[in-house]
């Protein structure tokens, strides 16, 4: 089984462990600042440094340390946990950020209260864009995204202090891992 080891208040485990769960993949959290030998695992895998997130792939000694989420989903597929296409439809269920999904949330609420007070025959256009909007904002899934083969998860509209990147959206992907093996540092 994967661990990840890490602390609660590091946003890059948090964006680490979020992106697990996203694909699905069996995996325990170790917080480092409540086991000591977690720790003490954590730095024979990094050659004596602290620093977190450590993702053991327990795959003959490889970790990746403080991986992106490309990387991490890369490795996953390397060492076959899950294929290239799983990791994409994965990835696919949720395409709209936290941030984002608010303010759709918001905006389909506003223009369906808007569209109420319209007269019947401009109301269902409006509240179509409305319930549109709205729909998307709750379920995280655009098709318009899917569509595109784009996402705007791990950017600033997903969780401001946990992005990996400044666009707003990118092109979901799976690149080559960073590993790591025991006692070597990358």
């Amino acid at each position: 089984m994967i661990k990840v080891f890490g602390t609660d208040w590091c946003s890059d485990t948090r964006r680490s462990l979020r992106h697990l769960r996203r694909l699905h993949v069996p995996h325990q959290y170790i917080n480092i600042d409540d086991s000591l030998d977690g720790l003490a695992r954590a730095k024979q895998l990094t050659d004596a440094t602290r620093c977190t997130p450590i993702v053991d792939l327990a795959m003959g000694g490889q970790a990746l340390v403080e991986p992106s989420n490309d990387t991490l989903t890369g490795a996953l597929v390397e060492l076959a946990m899950l294929t290239q296409d799983e990791a994409y439809d994965r990835l696919a269920v949720q395409n709209v950020g936290d941030i984002e999904r608010a303010v759709r949330m918001s905006v389909g609420g506003a223009i369906l209260a808007t569209a109420a007070a319209l007269p019947r025959a401009s109301r269902w256009p409006l509240a179509l864009l409305g319930l549109f909007a709205a729909t998307t904002g709750l379920t995280g899934w655009c098709p318009a995204y899917h569509r595109a083969g784009v996402t705007s998860l791990g950017g600033p509209g997903d969780r401001p202090s946990e992005s990996e990147r400044a666009a707003w959206v990118s092109r979901r992907s799976v690149s080559a891992p960073h590993l790591v093996t025991a006692g070597t540092e990358a």
